[in-house]
């Protein structure tokens, strides 16, 4: 579905189709490869991973391209609720930002999308764990069979607070919409759509 052209320090993924799409990586990050499986015998996933890592090869920041559409085998369609639009470039995109632990989603989801990523990074010797803080952009077809998301995502710790610190009354929530404003200005320098 998209490949992966290099020129110099410039990194672009480019897509055919679903969305047709080139996409300019921010030179900082490294690209670690992509993996490719059929999710829950519903859908074809596509991922490519990009990362920057410490000295200890613990990922402090990740940008995971999913390319995704549903098997001939379903007639599901995607389906997201609470998201703003937002336009990049002449793709419209949804968008929402959340916190997590990364352990704990692994330990409760063992097969998703994002175990996968977990797995892969381990498999190239990177480690993604720990309180986690991610912005999240959708694009969807017409028919709402095919999507392309493109998760941001960074060590909770850079923003001074923990995953417990920001439940409603911890010391960070009241200033999380602050966080998510800065995350996503930091997400969306991360990458640009051509």
């Amino acid at each position: 579905m998209a490949f992966i052209q290099r020129s110099g320090q410039t990194t672009i993924i480019r897509s055919e189709k679903m969305p047709a799409v080139d996409i300019q990586i921010d030179p900082a990050f490294k690209y670690v490869g992509t993996t490719s499986f059929i999710l829950y015998n519903l859908a074809h996933v596509e991922q490519h991973h990009f990362i920057v890592a410490d000295a200890e090869r613990h990922v402090e920041r990740l940008l995971w391209f999913q390319f995704e559409g549903y098997l001939d085998n379903n007639e599901r369609t995607y389906r997201y609720s609470g998201m703003e639009t937002m336009m990049l470039n002449h793709l419209a995109f949804l968008h929402d930002g959340d916190i997590q632990n990364i352990d704990d989603d692994y330990a409760e989801r063992p097969t998703s999308d994002s175990a996968h990523v977990v797995n892969f990074l381990k498999q190239n010797g990177y480690t993604l764990a720990g309180d986690t803080m991610f912005k999240r952009f959708v694009w969807l077809d017409s028919n709402l069979r095919n999507e392309l998301m493109i998760i941001y995502s960074e060590d909770l710790r850079s923003s001074g607070f923990r995953l417990s610190d920001m439940s409603k009354e911890g010391p960070g929530a009241a200033e999380w919409e602050a966080i998510l404003q800065a995350l996503q200005e930091r997400a969306l320098s991360s990458f640009k759509i051509l």
